[in-house]
């Protein structure tokens, strides 16, 4: 039975332990503003926009 031990490999291992994470909010973050531009950008067009007023 082949035994896979996770163990100190140097530090390469805890920087990925703390950047990924990181990374992963990061990127979260970057979704979310862009989505809420985009949001904010479909709103202020609709509230312009003399058709939709009725």
């Amino acid at each position: 039975m082949m035994m896979w031990i996770v163990a100190h490999q140097g530090s390469w291992d805890e920087i990925l332990m703390f950047a990924i994470p990181i990374a992963i909010a990061i990127g979260v973050i970057k979704y979310t503003e862009k989505r809420g531009a985009r949001k904010r950008a479909e709103l202020n067009e609709a509230d312009s926009d003399p058709e939709l007023k009725g």
